[in-house]
């Protein structure tokens, strides 16, 4: 998927597709060499849309203000000594908390 011209790249970011314009240009050639163009497209667009995802979540984190916006539930330590409730834990990790 080499050789977008200037134009097709300048009416993707005019459509706001500037996500996935970035996940063509930054598909490397030599793991796609092979991939029917089907299969490109949907690795393309399977990338543009987790980078839109990750956005979306990393605003909504922004937004909500959190003390420790980098915290890490998988990095929780001594959850027994703190009296932390494991099931809960395991909630908000897969956000079914929520």
């Amino acid at each position: 998927m080499t050789g977008i011209d200037i134009e097709t790249k300048w009416k993707l970011r005019e459509k706001g597709a500037t996500a996935l314009l970035e996940a063509i240009e930054a598909q490397d050639e030599v793991q796609v060499l092979g991939l029917s163009f089907e299969d490109r497209i949907q690795l393309v667009v399977d990338e543009a849309h987790s980078t839109f995802n990750h956005t979306k979540v990393e605003g909504l984190i922004r937004r909500a203000g959190l003390r420790y916006p980098n915290a890490d539930l998988r990095r929780l330590h001594l959850v027994e000594e703190r009296g932390l409730d494991r099931n809960t834990i395991a909630q908000l990790a897969s956000c079914s908390f929520i």
